[in-house]
């Protein structure tokens, strides 16, 4: 095994612990009924932190064709952050008699 082999596996395997570890900010965002809060998106910044470090340590080890896709789990924090961040709507009767 060459020391590139290790930096490369090195940098998948931080990539591959911070991915799971920031995905449960991830679906707190997504299922917030609130506004998250700083540790929510210090979560998604972890994720997305792992998906980069994955992406490029396998296009490090020339197989840009695996990492390339793993670039397609950075849209789901953007639909998060958007929905955290939306203002909640009242449900029920509270609605109707707002117009009156």
């Amino acid at each position: 095994m060459t020391t590139r082999e290790t930096v490369v596996y090195l940098i998948l395997a931080a990539g591959l612990l911070a991915m799971p570890l920031g995905a449960f900010g991830l679906f707190a965002a997504l299922h917030a009924e609130e506004p998250i809060g700083r540790r929510t998106r210090a979560l998604i910044g972890l994720y997305a932190l792992g998906v980069l470090l994955c992406a490029f340590s396998l296009v490090l080890d020339n197989r840009w064709y695996l990492g390339a896709p793993l670039a397609l789990l950075l849209f789901p924090i953007d639909n998060a952050l958007r929905r955290s961040d939306e203002p909640q709507h009242q449900s029920g009767s509270d609605t109707l008699d707002d117009l009156h």
